[in-house]
């Protein structure tokens, strides 16, 4: 099986309520836009399979997974080191948009990096910002920019995404919304 240096995972997580909202419109139910996963689901992916000795694992998750996406990144044998990006959602003019939470306006969501070995010794460059200020489009898709930026931090090193939606250059890609270059069951 291939093995990857760089692994980019937006897992599809269950949420209780099963709703998003999309552009200001009116909640819509989140079944209609894929299908999600469980903890325990997600948790059964063969990562350790996949993954290089060094590698970087980058975990999408919102807030109300971040105590499960540092869980995740342990239990397929990587080390929490930081976030790495936040992204942080604007409309096409350029204006903050955000969804009501229970608690805050819902801005941003977060990307974890998880390593194993020694990534530090593939380390392209110092100067990628963590903060990423990109436009939201289709529910749930994330910026280009950030995988233009994990390009940028580690060089052309085997890459895979997992739960892709489309092809993206370079990137070995996992999902049911695309042709996957591997099996992961």
């Amino acid at each position: 099986m291939k093995k990857y240096n760089i692994i980019y995972v937006d897992p599809p997580w269950h949420f209780s309520k099963g709703v998003y909202q999309d552009n200001g419109r009116t909640d819509r139910e989140m079944k209609d836009q894929y299908h999600t996963e469980t903890k325990a689901g997600i948790e059964g992916l063969y990562i350790k399979g996949i993954s290089q000795d060094d590698a970087a694992l980058f975990l999408w998750v919102t807030d109300s997974h971040l105590i499960d996406g540092i869980d995740l990144i342990k239990k397929w044998g990587f080390k929490y080191r930081t976030i790495a990006f936040i992204w942080h959602k604007v409309t096409k003019n350029g204006k903050t948009c955000a969804n009501v939470g229970a608690w805050t306006m819902k801005n941003c969501e977060i990307c974890l990096l998880g390593v194993k070995g020694n990534m530090l010794q593939h380390k392209k460059v110092n100067n990628i910002f963590q903060i990423v200020i990109e436009e939201r489009t289709k529910h749930s898709r994330k910026p280009e920019k950030v995988r233009q930026n994990i390009e940028l931090l580690f060089g052309d090193l085997p890459r895979i995404e997992l739960f892709a939606r489309n092809k993206s250059e370079g990137w070995d890609v996992w999902g049911n919304e695309v042709d996957s270059d591997i099996d992961l069951a």
